[in-house]
């Protein structure tokens, strides 16, 4: 039995982000979601309240659902680049990539590079170094229809220096009423789902679309992806555009 659960999640931890971890867990039930991969914003929290968040993960967490504490982390001077850590136990504060790296060896059970297309993907090379996992599909920043082909590069990359690294998607959720499908799917039910993600042993499943931990793609499948996200970003933008035109219009501007 496929065990189904998400990524890169936020809650009400977040400065920007409405849902309780009490809701969030009643999200999952209705849509048969069983483990979360919490990665609230750092900069939110202390020592102590990171103390409190893990407790309240561990508490709102039953046999339907699993809530797994994990923080997201932004650094000075690095735009866009963030670092998540999974299954983190202990409160960290790094202020550069290299402190993150070293201080979630013993600490968290795994580190996802995210959306590298909000750097621009420029990565510094202690992050190609050292993650453990590459996320090639963004459902906030990519959409939730395609995967980003230039994220999947980076990946591609990366894997072929060093073993052990994978591709993941991940849903960036602030707000649970919007579902945008991005999932994670195990082949069996188990109580450690960061351990299971860190072997490679999952697929990745969006709306269009599955693919496996090493987002192994043909080579004609791969360029199609890369002709239908160009095309899929045209369309988008041109929407943006026709958007931010009827607003100037009703505005006065």
């Amino acid at each position: 039995m496929a065990y189904i659960g998400a990524i890169h999640i936020h809650s009400s931890y977040s400065h920007d982000s409405k849902d309780s971890l009490e809701t969030l867990h009643a999200r999952c039930v209705e849509r048969g979601i069983r483990f979360l991969g919490m990665t609230d914003h750092a900069e939110d929290l202390n020592e102590e309240i990171f103390k409190t968040y893990v407790q309240h993960c561990n508490s709102v967490s039953d046999g339907r659902v699993k809530i797994i504490p994990g923080l997201e982390y932004r650094f000075a001077g690095l735009k866009g680049m963030h670092l998540f850590a999974l299954g983190l136990t202990e409160w960290i504060d790094p202020q550069t990539p290299e402190q993150f790296f070293e201080q979630t060896r013993d600490t968290a059970q795994m580190t996802v590079l995210a959306h590298p297309i909000l750097p621009k993907y420029t990565i510094p090379q202690v992050v190609l170094d050292n993650v453990d996992a590459i996320e090639v599909w963004n459902a906030g920043y990519n959409t939730r229809y395609l995967p980003d082909p230039k994220a999947i590069e980076i990946y591609r990359s990366i894997q072929n220096r060093r073993d052990g690294v994978f591709a993941t998607v991940g849903l960036d959720q602030h707000d649970s009423e919007n579902d945008r499908e991005l999932r994670i799917e195990l082949p069996t039910v188990t109580d450690d789902p960061i351990a299971t993600i860190r072997r490679g042993q999952f697929k990745n499943v969006g709306k269009t679309m599955k693919f496996d931990s090493q987002a192994n793609f043909s080579k004609v499948g791969f360029s199609s992806l890369k002709l239908a996200r160009a095309a899929f970003d045209v369309i988008e933008r041109t929407q943006d555009k026709t958007a931010r035109a009827i607003r100037g219009r009703n505005t006065g501007r």
